[in-house]
């Protein structure tokens, strides 16, 4: 029984939200969210502890010498090793990824993105970790909430908005 008078945990999980450049993971239930636009989340859940995490990442890569979570090689580094101190296994453990939508254009090249959502993936199957769910690319930002007791993620579209439209311009930018 929960301090609330519920029998369910999850109906009183404590909320955190994830924002760039952090992580967070939990052996306890919990509820963590992310508003993602080009960024990626990555859940990991171990079904076998019940124990899980998110990382939320702006860019691909970190430049050389720099460690720090707003650069997705770090971000996913940071978080396998924090689940695995809390006891998760990479054999037991699913991710889900999120985000990396096209939300700016900046000419031909690969948008930001794109080569968030492929770091993510590449350094995922590197660990070994399945991905047992994805939700990436498109032009519309993105809501999720994590549920790090049962591994479950909802999902919310961020509509578009009807005064930001098209190409953005920036200064130096074509």
């Amino acid at each position: 029984m929960t301090s609330d008078g519920h029998d369910d945990p999850r109906l009183s999980e404590p909320e955190h939200s994830v924002m760039p450049g952090e992580f967070y993971c939990s052996s306890e239930y919990e509820i963590l969210s992310a508003l993602l636009g080009s960024c990626v989340a990555i859940c990991l859940w171990d079904r076998g502890r019940q124990v899980g995490g998110m990382n939320h990442f702006v860019l691909p890569r970190a430049p050389q010498g720099e460690a720090c979570a707003r650069y997705g090689d770090v971000a996913i580094a940071c978080l396998v090793d924090r689940l695995m101190r809390l006891g998760a296994r990479t054999e037991t453990t699913q991710a889900k990824v999120f985000g990396g939508a096209d939300v700016l254009t900046f000419g031909s090249q690969q948008s930001i993105g794109a080569a968030n959502v492929a770091m993510a993936l590449d350094y995922l199957r590197d660990y070994g970790i399945s991905v047992a769910a994805r939700r990436t690319g498109g032009k519309r930002g993105r809501l999720i909430t994590f549920h790090t007791g049962t591994g479950e993620v909802l999902v919310r579209p961020i509509p578009v908005s009807h005064v930001i439209q098209g190409q953005i311009g920036f200064p130096g930018m074509k």
